[in-house]
């Protein structure tokens, strides 16, 4: 037979003290600040990204690392950063080894140049930049293996501005820096690589370059 349970009744001085007790020793609990790392890049501030097939480790110190080849981080003009690109777990190879720095790819544009691009790394399509787009900082350390990395670069030009001097030019630019304590990126210059056009550049670019990486 089971015995009847009968409700616990405390007098309220009692409740106010554990209700005490509880709120000082959550108070006094240590607080870890976990940081976020996407594909070796570490990310703050990010909002309203969806990752899909993704491998989430928490790593030996603590840190929160997520695994999706295809994912990059890139930085607006506003200096908020955003996930790009799309997953490929299924297909691609991640490297052992990880470079020392990190690396970026810079666009900057001109209004009188006007350039389309597609940019390739190790085989691989990396991104595509319209005769329109903006300025942007998006990082490639996660496409990358230390050595010698095949870069292709094509570029495509559209209908000449009016007014467009050799002085009046765009490029792409890759850096290599490291991470500060907020994530953010330092970069080392000079570039290790740079593509330039300018507005008298009328002939279309289809080059490879091989891409030492540290």
């Amino acid at each position: 037979m089971t015995p009847n349970r009968l409700p616990i009744q405390m007098p309220i001085k009692w409740l106010h003290a554990l209700a005490l007790a509880a709120t000082v020793l959550l108070v006094s609990m240590p607080a870890w600040a976990l940081d976020i790392y996407l594909n070796g890049a570490k990310v703050t501030n990010l909002k309203n990204a969806d990752l899909m097939n993704c491998t989430v480790k928490f790593d030996s110190n603590g840190d929160i690392q997520i695994l999706s080849p295809g994912y990059r981080i890139e930085y607006g003009a506003d200096g908020q950063p955003k996930v790009v690109g799309q997953s490929d777990l299924s297909s691609a190879k991640v490297p052992t080894l990880k470079p020392k720095y990190r690396y970026v790819l810079v666009y900057e544009p001109n209004p009188k140049v006007n350039f389309a691009f597609e940019v390739w790394v190790n085989g691989k399509p990396f991104r595509k930049i319209g005769l329109d787009s903006a300025r942007f900082t998006v990082e490639m350390t996660q496409d990358l293996a230390p050595g010698a990395n095949a870069l292709r670069v094509v570029a495509k030009p559209g209908d000449a501005i009016p007014g467009g001097e050799e002085s009046d030019a765009a490029g792409l630019r890759i850096f290599r820096g490291e991470a500060g304590p907020d994530g953010s990126f330092h970069a080392k210059s000079p570039a290790v690589w740079d593509l330039v056009r300018t507005a008298i550049d009328r002939q279309g670019v289809d080059r490879s370059y091989n891409l030492a990486i540290e």
